[in-house]
């Protein structure tokens, strides 16, 4: 089986999914060839952190054999000033590349509307006679007016689809909702992580020691870029307020990122009971999570989905109270299993939820056991790539799925 694969962006400092996964499958399936096409421009929100402007082929990962990623000539375009999102890559090559290649089945992430790119491998997959699986992030996004516009466009193309693949409950209903498309076609299958490579508790002290934090001090860390998309200003009020709370007298917020193109003062993570790692290496990252006893995402509720930073937190073992709500299907977890639910935007459940927590610390095991068992069982890469690989070889062989 050759599988295709395209990506909006890749982005290569951190590992994309879709390559790794790529990996996975090949050695899953020794007749398997996997062929990932990606734009050779980077995208303008990630420019400050690559430090430049277009990938060479020396920046590519080492692949195994029977894959390949081709970086095709493209333009980066910014259509919005977003945290997130706003950008779109143009490959005028990239419909040739297909025909060219001449797959059994493509694999596309369609993210949450489509672009230039979905249209060119539509129509590549109608002249060839091909079947596309969309696999999608599963982000809970509002259908603003320019959606509903391009919604008649859209819908005929997405419903061409052979089987939708996404991480939450909430991407399978958007796919529903906003397109018509069969639930019974729409696979839920959890965001894949590395979880060996997340899970170093051997790292705990000596990443302490590195920050200053003694080995008895309470950690609660907060991990990704510093930002009001994701709520870190939350915790960082939160962490003002705890400066008088005797409960948390020997306490750190550990603030692991940076305010990197972000519309939040630096200066509002300050404070003595605070720490401020800046951006860091995405390989620093394991340790620095080991260093904490509970990692907080103060809201998931502006936009909802089930992010890396959780998904990494999971495979990491480490406690998590999240600021989201329960019952919205963003995230694989139950409340008081999993991980601690506290309502969104409120910073007095948040402390409570976090005091709670730390006086109880067979609690905070127990939270970080499920997480990780969960993690193991459901998110790591052979497991998910195996249950991709299921999907693909049936439309291959059968058409589309019920």
């Amino acid at each position: 089986m050759l599988v295709a694969d395209s990506h909006e962006f890749i982005e290569l400092y951190r590992g994309d999914k879709d390559v790794r996964l790529g990996a996975e499958m090949v050695r899953l399936d020794p007749s398997l060839r996997y062929v990932s096409f990606a734009p050779r421009a980077v995208s303008p929100v990630e420019r400050p952190l690559i430090g430049r402007n277009r990938l060479a082929s020396s920046d590519l990962p080492e692949l195994p054999d029977r894959m390949e990623l081709q970086l095709l000539p493209s333009v980066a375009v910014r259509f919005a000033r977003k945290e997130v999102g706003g950008v779109l890559s143009l490959m005028p090559g990239y419909g040739r590349a297909l025909r060219r290649l001449r797959p059994d089945v493509i694999l596309e992430n369609p993210y949450t509307w489509l672009t230039p790119r979905s249209y060119q491998t539509d129509s590549a997959a109608r002249r060839l006679g091909v079947p596309v699986v969309y696999y999608d992030p599963g982000d809970d996004v509002p259908l603003s007016l320019k959606q509903r516009i391009m919604r008649p466009f859209e819908r005929p193309v997405v419903n061409r689809a052979a089987a939708i693949i996404t991480y939450n409950e909430v991407g399978q209903r958007r796919f529903i909702d906003k397109y018509g498309y069969p639930q019974e076609r729409i696979f839920v299958i959890p965001k894949p992580v590395d979880v060996s490579r997340w899970r170093r508790p051997d790292l705990r002290d000596e990443v302490r020691a590195s920050l200053g934090i003694s080995p008895q001090t309470h950690v609660i860390a907060h991990a990704g870029r510093l930002t009001r998309f994701r709520g870190s200003v939350l915790l960082a009020d939160a962490a003002r307020q705890a400066r008088t709370d005797a409960r948390f007298s020997d306490t750190v917020f550990l603030f692991i990122g940076g305010t990197l193109g972000s519309d939040v003062d630096p200066s509002t993570y300050e404070g003595p009971n605070t720490i401020v790692t800046g951006m860091v290496a995405n390989e620093k990252m394991p340790g620095l999570l080991a260093a904490a006893d509970v990692v907080v995402f103060p809201d998931l509720a502006t936009k909802a989905g089930f992010t890396t930073a959780i998904a990494e937190t999971m495979a990491a073992a480490r406690p998590m109270v999240v600021g989201a709500d329960p019952t919205q299907g963003a995230l694989p977890l139950t409340d008081g299993v999993e991980c601690v639910f506290v309502e969104p935007g409120s910073v007095s459940a948040l402390i409570e939820a976090l005091a709670s927590l730390k006086a109880a610390p067979d609690r905070l095991r127990s939270l970080a056991d499920a997480a990780s068992a969960f993690a193991c069982e459901r998110m790591d890469y052979p497991c998910v790539a195996r249950a991709y690989l299921d999907i693909l070889e049936r439309v291959v062989a059968h058409g589309r799925p019920s």
